[in-house]
């Protein structure tokens, strides 16, 4: 998936839950959630190819310990927000975690690692595709593999489309009163 599907989703799981959190601490939990459903990608740039760029910030695990690891912190220097920062990096990460696990196509997740290096993944995949640079997912021919399966083509962009939507929905720049 690529990084402004998962910033589209971060976004999408934040406006889900943005009457549950409030507007006080919204923009708080707006920018954890888009942050951190892209920070697991920050790994592809030390990466040599794309089909490498799973690092451990590709697993639950990690994220898990992290997490709890961030909750106690911010429990001693802010226990009022410690949830809300704790759920939002968390939701981030894993739904990052969930949407690569889904639209894999070179490399898939590794749910059990340290405990197994085996990569779980929905379709099929084909590892032989991304020994590119990660830079290179732009261009032909990457980009001609990675639309093939038009499924996940079709997912990734209407993931896109329906942030879009909601974004301009809330937008307060469309919400002036009075006009048209």
């Amino acid at each position: 998936m690529f990084v402004i599907s998962h910033a589209a989703h971060g976004y999408l799981a934040s406006a889900a839950l943005h009457n549950r959190i409030g507007n006080n601490d919204y923009k708080l939990f707006l920018w954890l959630c888009i942050f951190f459903s892209v920070f697991p990608d920050i790994d592809g740039v030390f990466s040599t190819t794309v089909a490498g760029h799973h690092s451990i910030l590709h697993t639950p695990i990690f994220w898990i310990v992290l997490c709890g690891l961030i909750y106690v912190i911010s429990r001693i220097f802010n226990p009022a927000k410690s949830h809300l920062i704790t759920l939002g990096i968390f939701l981030g990460a894993t739904l990052h975690i969930i949407t690569d696990w889904i639209t894999a196509r070179t490399v898939g997740i590794q749910w059990l690692y340290p405990f197994s290096g085996q990569n779980f993944y929905v379709y099929s995949i084909y590892p032989e595709q991304g020994q590119i640079p990660v830079f290179e997912m732009i261009t032909d021919p990457y980009w001609s593999f990675y639309m093939e399966n038009k499924v996940l083509f079709g997912f990734e962009i209407g993931l896109n489309f329906l942030a879009l939507i909601f974004l301009i929905k809330n937008s307060n720049l469309l919400k002036m009163k009075g006009s048209l």
